[in-house]
């Protein structure tokens, strides 16, 4: 019975036309900016990408970041936003997203999916592209819709955060 459902995944895989991805993860770069002042980088991505322009019904992303890897380049304060304070990455060490459905709009493509930053999970909208098996994209997400830090008493549009990101594929 394991050697027919091993034998219906690989062959179901093969006829829908996408293949998982694997990622070079020491050239994974995820950025953001917050505000003027506060640029950074987070690290740790992991993900499973099944991504195959042609069938893009079939396609899905799902991947983590560690918390524990936020950088803006002042220790103090990348140790204040992992305390309880903003992220809390003792009890929540990543955050995640998970697509739930691709469109195309010209030559970019459109993620949309739940975005999971601490306990909150909300839909989320990414624009990229995928060229030289490469996915280069940026979205911009509220952080007081995910009860962070000073955030969370402030409106939407006051908490705008930007991350870009680069992901080559293999």
């Amino acid at each position: 019975m394991n050697l027919l459902l091993a034998y219906s995944l690989f062959f179901g895989a093969s006829l829908t036309g996408v293949n998982e991805l694997t990622i070079q993860s020491d050239a994974v770069k995820i950025e953001f900016v917050e505000g003027k002042d506060t640029h950074g980088s987070i690290g740790g991505f992991q993900a499973t990408i099944l991504f195959d322009v042609n069938d893009l019904a079939n396609a899905s992303i799902s991947g983590t970041v560690d918390v524990n890897t936020i950088d803006t380049g002042t220790p103090k304060r990348d140790e204040h936003l992992k305390t309880a304070d903003y992220f809390d990455a003792q009890k929540y060490p990543t955050m995640g997203f998970k697509s739930t459905s691709f469109s195309k709009d010209g030559d970019t493509f459109v993620m949309k999916g739940l975005m999971k930053i601490k306990d909150v999970e909300r839909e989320e909208t990414i624009h990229f592209s995928f060229a030289d098996n490469t996915f280069k994209g940026s979205s911009t997400i509220q952080l007081s819709y995910y009860k962070v830090g000073g955030y969370a008493n402030k409106k939407p549009d006051q908490t705008n955060v930007k991350i870009s990101f680069l992901v080559p594929v293999l």
